[in-house]
């Protein structure tokens, strides 16, 4: 990508199943603060346009846009507000720089998941009108019928299923952003719940609250201040035609199109050899299966990495270990990617990563995703 873009800083507050002791605008203020601090920048006077990744249903209340503003430094200045995850949001930052509308941008996405009453009823109101949802099957249901029918195409096993849930789940233990890691046995595994077969409660990530704010600057910007980096070096977003309307279940459009969109502006080939890091969408186990599948460009390839011998697959714990934020699910795998590449990743660091793919999927019932290349 020529004239690269950098992520300079970094903040978030949260992570846990609920955020009691703050509002989501105080959530939002306290990211954005130590983002700001780790940028080494005044958001009044640096801050050329401001990103809020956002989505009025699971706010609670319509144009929520116009909360945004105040919490990340952004009153009375350019502020965007992108009903998509943080992919789509890192996306519209990038290109708010490259076109020379900022020098600087704030990206951030948050999850108040704990406020939402009904949630179920938020997925269904997201269902396409006429033909689905009168038919009444909520996120979990129609989840189940994708996993049933992927994992029979796909020739994968519970057990393949099994032993990355119980990797995951392991590694977040590590992670200090993680509320649900856990040692598991197979055996804790077969006694989890069916929600609707052959999805189990164990399958699902648990929603988690968290604010995460990410500073973004032109390359010039940052040799002028001499400023460290993390440089996106492609970043490509889609909807492809979700399996219930006769998309393929095996393959996930938005994951593979993406995918070959931001490997192509990236300069690089379509081999996950390239890469130290993978931070993919597990917001049900069998989608981690899925979306390897879908940018993997075979079968061994896709086998090393499920066998560990390929690169770091979700070393953060994933959604599953850390929790489904909702819009800022991306911007959770944005951020530990950042944290990796500048070495700052604690007890879940992968030593010498160089070069991280962030995808994302936005959840049921869509079938819209991106992919993020970064690299050092």
């Amino acid at each position: 990508m020529p004239n690269r873009v950098g992520i300079v800083g970094v903040g978030c507050e949260g992570f846990r199943p609920v955020v009691s002791d703050l509002s989501t605008r105080e959530m939002m203020f306290e990211a954005a603060t130590r983002a700001y601090a780790d940028a080494s920048i005044d958001p009044r006077r640096d801050v050329g346009s401001f990103i809020c990744c956002t989505e009025d249903f699971w706010e609670g209340w319509s144009i929520a846009d116009e909360m945004v503003p105040d919490q990340i430094g952004g009153a009375g200045r350019p502020v965007c507000t992108i009903p998509g995850d943080a992919v789509t949001g890192l996306g519209n930052a990038v290109m708010h720089i490259l076109s020379g509308a900022a020098d600087v941008v704030a990206l951030e996405a948050h999850s108040k998941a704990a406020d939402v009453i009904d949630k179920d009823a938020v997925e269904r109101m997201a269902q396409e009108p006429s033909l689905t949802r009168p038919v009444g099957a909520g996120g979990d249901v129609l989840a189940a019928l994708e996993m049933d029918a992927f994992m029979r195409g796909g020739r994968r096993s519970r057990e393949q299923l099994d032993t990355l849930l119980i990797g995951s789940k392991a590694r977040a233990l590590r992670n200090p952003r993680a509320s649900f890691g856990a040692n598991l046995s197979r055996g804790d595994l077969e006694g989890s719940e069916m929600l609707s077969t052959p999805l189990k409660r164990v399958d699902e990530a648990p929603y988690a609250d968290a604010g995460i704010v990410l500073v973004l600057a032109s390359e010039g910007w940052i040799r002028r201040n001499r400023r460290d980096a993390v440089y996106v070096d492609g970043v490509a977003w889609e909807s492809s035609l979700p399996w219930f309307d006769g998309g393929d279940v095996l393959t996930a459009g938005y994951a593979s199109g993406s995918y070959a969109r931001a490997l192509s502006q990236a300069g690089l080939k379509r081999e996950l050899g390239a890469f130290d890091i993978l931070e993919l969408d597990d917001t049900y186990s069998y989608k981690l299966l899925q979306h390897v599948h879908s940018i993997a460009k075979s079968r061994a390839e896709e086998e090393r990495v499920l066998s560990g011998s390929g690169p770091a697959l979700n070393p953060s714990g994933g959604s599953l270990g850390v929790g489904n934020l909702l819009e800022a699910s991306a911007m959770h795998r944005l951020l530990e990617c950042v944290l990796q590449l500048r070495g700052d990743a604690g007890p879940v660091q992968v030593k010498g990563a160089k070069r991280a793919l962030v995808q994302s999927w936005r959840g049921v019932p869509t079938a819209t995703g991106g992919v993020a290349v970064l690299s050092r």
